[in-house]
């Protein structure tokens, strides 16, 4: 991408204006400036026209544009505690394939490389992988070191990926992912994706942006205390969120969780709760029934929520 200016145009087209006139009054740009950008972003495969639009206004018709969808891809990985999850993303982030791969017990980063290699190719439209993994992590340098994985400490997850794959990689948190894809296909303010999968953590949304946190700790909400000398978690700790809500199923489990969710909530004046992850998949109904007074519901992007957020990462970072 060209230029700050690039991003913008790109952005609005996304957004919704659809005309050169359109672009020029939104993005405060002369419409000489416009016009150049965006034959250069037709020239590189990222917009494309689709016809003509009439305006309000007489004169003849605006030539109206769109978004390439297949002019550059992205990929999003999940590595989780038993599979890896892999999508395929078009330059609007819809997905085109998708695979599941298990994971083996006591898995190791190179036993993830391993599975990913078949799954992505580095040809001249992919832009990138992202890959997305529990924490906690550090998501300038891409070091990680989840929780639940036996032998992960420290690993410098994203230069070995990009040794071994020979793409640009960017890694972070599972639950940033998620926040990330759900803020992708509606407005989100002040937001929070509960996940409750093989883990349990929260992706959170401050001011319409991601929060990770100064050292990229944020969202550890599986690892918050909510029982005194409570079972023992995969952190060491005990009483955690995730701990407790294993230790119990059903009914009981949604209201674990909502219980932990009612004091996120009050801590960050959250409007907006997404709940996701394999448990809330299997039981959705009994998990919103446990949630507070807030405006609650499941992703609508089913499994797949956390590898195309990660996929969105690449994405991003032409928007």
């Amino acid at each position: 991408m060209r230029s700050h200016n690039d991003r913008t145009v790109l952005r609005l087209v996304r957004s919704g204006a659809v005309s050169r006139a359109s672009l020029a009054a939104e993005a405060g740009l002369t419409p000489q400036a416009v016009s150049k950008i965006v034959a250069r972003l037709i020239a590189a495969g990222l917009l494309e026209e689709t016809g003509t639009v009439r305006s309000a206004a007489r004169g003849k018709p605006r030539t109206s544009l769109r978004v390439a969808a297949g002019g550059a891809h992205a990929y999003g990985a999940y590595v989780d505690r038993d599979e890896l999850r892999v999508v395929r993303l078009d330059l609007i982030g819809e997905v085109v394939s998708s695979s599941v791969v298990p994971l083996a017990p006591m898995f190791t980063p190179a036993d993830v490389l391993d599975a990913l290699a078949p799954l992505v190719s580095a040809d001249e439209k992919v832009l990138g992988l992202g890959i997305a993994i529990a924490g906690p992590l550090d998501f300038t340098g891409g070091v990680v070191s989840p929780n639940g994985l036996p032998g992960w400490n420290a690993v410098p997850l994203r230069e070995l990926a990009r040794e071994r794959l020979g793409l640009p990689v960017v890694v972070d948190k599972d639950t940033n992912a998620a926040v990330l894809a759900e803020a992708w296909r509606r407005p989100l303010a002040d937001a929070a994706v509960v996940f409750v999968g093989t883990g349990l953590g929260v992706g959170l949304l401050l001011g319409g942006e991601v929060h990770r946190g100064a050292r990229s700790g944020a969202g550890e909400f599986g690892h918050t205390t909510i029982q005194l000398d409570g079972p023992l978690c995969v952190c060491g700790r005990r009483g955690c969120v995730e701990a407790v809500h294993a230790t119990v199923s059903g009914a009981e489990a949604a209201r674990v969780l909502g219980a932990a969710v009612v004091s996120l909530v009050q801590l960050l004046d959250l409007d907006q709760i997404v709940l996701s992850g394999r448990k809330v998949l299997e039981s959705p109904e009994l998990y919103l029934k446990a949630m507070p007074e807030v405006d609650v519901s499941v992703t609508s992007y089913g499994p797949d929520l956390v590898p195309v957020g990660a996929g969105l990462l690449v994405l991003g970072e032409l928007y």
